[in-house]
């Protein structure tokens, strides 16, 4: 299969395109940036996929057989309201109809666990596929609104997998996020602050991430589908189990206040993703966050 993933040069991307290469894929990348030698295997084409020209150019010219599509806007802290985010939206449609116009097979687009009823959520209930949604955020209203448009397609007799992912945690994380943040701290010794830490979350290895986006391109799955390891943790426990790796600085527990819109459960039934489609996570949460720890002590400037 000639296999075009979009937005390769973020979290996951990398990662999908391994597993793909490995599986004896042709891999052709796509984003807005250069990726340095060796990060992306495969053929890079750079541009920007908001664009109709590109999008019209890159399809007519490579016609893939599959398509992984990760690219949205991403960006730490503005993403949830982005003024861009139906942009996207409207660019991702119009990529896989001419996506299939091409000749194109198989599709499977990154979701989100923001498309969910977050508020709605009863302790200790973990999402299934078939959950109400109900998002709260621009970025989680215009990924459903896509998500429900590749169900129409797959009515229409597309073949199409809507991976909706959890928390990811792993190597090019923004350092402001949970992990990093918490990470950084921690490796200079210092105390890191972090709200009361009870809220339940289900952190998922970016590697694990991308390996199953690889194989759902290989398997005849259609619909919505989690991408996560159906286990939670406590952000608590997860700053615990940093500090333990570590083994040293302090880990200030409700220094900071919790935000009231903030879920205290968010742990996904991946029954689906393990059973149907049979795939199972490299990484438990102790050696992703060595992971996590073991790139920063690489990369901290």
């Amino acid at each position: 299969m000639k296999a075009l993933v979009t937005g390769a040069n973020g979290l996951i991307g990398p990662y999908a395109c391994q597993k793909l290469v490995h599986a004896g894929h042709d891999v052709i990348t796509c984003g807005r940036s250069v990726p340095e030698d060796g990060a992306l295997p495969g053929r890079h084409i750079s541009g920007d996929l908001l664009d109709a020209d590109f999008r019209k150019q890159l399809i007519e010219s490579e016609r893939p057989d599959g398509l992984i599509h990760l690219a949205w806007q991403t960006k730490h802290g503005h993403f949830w309201n982005a003024p861009d985010n139906p942009d996207w939206r409207v660019a991702s449609i119009d990529l896989l109809d001419r996506f299939h116009d091409q000749g194109g097979k198989r599709a499977v687009l990154a979701g989100s666990c923001a498309e969910y009823d977050w508020q709605g959520i009863a302790p200790g209930q973990k999402l299934t596929e078939d959950a109400a949604c109900k998002p709260h955020t621009l970025y989680g209203q215009e990924k459903l609104k896509l998500a429900q448009h590749c169900l129409e397609l797959n009515a229409q007799g597309a073949s199409i997998a809507w991976g909706r992912l959890f928390l990811l945690c792993g190597p090019q994380e923004a350092p402001a996020r949970f992990v990093p943040a918490i990470t950084r701290a921690l490796l200079e010794g210092e105390t890191a602050k972090m709200s009361s830490g009870k809220q339940i979350r289900d952190f998922m290895h970016v590697a694990d991430a991308g390996a199953a986006f690889a194989k759902l391109i290989d398997h005849p799955f259609t619909g919505l589908i989690n991408i996560a390891t159906g286990e939670g943790h406590s952000l608590l426990e997860v700053a615990e189990t940093l500090r333990t790796l570590i083994g040293r600085g302090t880990i200030a527990a409700g220094s900071m206040q919790d935000r009231p819109d903030d879920p205290p459960y968010l742990v996904a039934d991946t029954s689906v993703l393990t059973q149907t489609v049979g795939y199972s996570c490299e990484f438990d949460l102790t050696s992703a966050l060595q992971d996590c720890i073991d790139w920063w002590q690489r990369n901290e400037t």
